[in-house]
């Protein structure tokens, strides 16, 4: 089941949200690469929608920041900023341990067992762009989770962009998705047992790479 089609079986969606989905996985799959020019009308026949839905997927995007909108020109994929990349990651590690201690404490059963679904799902996803998306949804979900409004508001611009970096580095030097799986099962087993000092523990080491981050997202030019 692609990104997109996890999206229609959710509930409902509007055409713009369908086409940024769309969107969203032909960015994190490379079909849109880093600097590629979004032309609204062909994306618009690509996906057989008319250009108001693709305007409004763009926008959101754009807010995102995925992509760049420019006056009297067709917006572009952002590039690859190495400095950036490894910013984000830096205040991900402050940030989102924070995040993962306040959702053990707060999170509810049935919550807990969406996110166990999530994670089955991540486990049996046939592809790359495919885990990606559901790995942005799983740490969105802990993040809405930890019932902060102000710090979930912070980490969700942040992960969002740093989505965007890791789908870059899954492509160009693919993803260990066994040691992720076996990390996200902890953090669950930890909020099962209420434990925020070891959900954000484990938070803590499944963001560890990012000091790293600069030399493998280089590598992979």
């Amino acid at each position: 089941m692609s990104p997109t089609d996890a999206t229609r079986a959710d509930a409902p969606v509007t055409a713009h949200v369908w086409v940024r989905e769309r969107i969203r996985e032909a960015i994190f799959s490379g079909v849109y690469a880093p600097g590629a020019r979004l032309v609204q009308g062909e994306i618009a026949e690509r996906f057989g929608t008319s250009v108001t839905p693709v305007r409004e997927a763009m926008r959101d995007l754009a807010n995102d920041g995925l992509i760049e909108v420019h006056p009297q020109r067709a917006a572009t994929v952002r590039d690859v900023d190495l400095d950036e990349a490894v910013e984000i990651n830096e205040m991900r590690l402050l940030l989102e341990p924070l995040a993962a201690r306040r959702a053990a404490e707060r999170i509810t059963d049935a919550e807990l067992a969406a996110l166990r679904r999530s994670e089955q799902d991540m486990e049996a996803a046939p592809d790359h762009a495919t885990w990606l998306e559901l790995n942005r949804r799983f740490h969105l979900e802990v993040i809405t989770y930890a019932r902060s409004p102000r710090l979930g508001e912070v980490l969700r611009n942040l992960r969002q962009i740093s989505s965007f970096y890791l789908a870059a580095l899954v492509r160009a030097q693919g993803g260990d998705r066994e040691k992720s799986a076996r990390e996200h099962r902890e953090l669950l087993d930890a909020f099962a047992q209420r434990d925020g000092d070891r959900a954000a523990a484990i938070m803590l080491r499944h963001l560890a790479d990012a000091h790293r981050l600069r030399e493998r997202l280089g590598a992979g030019d």
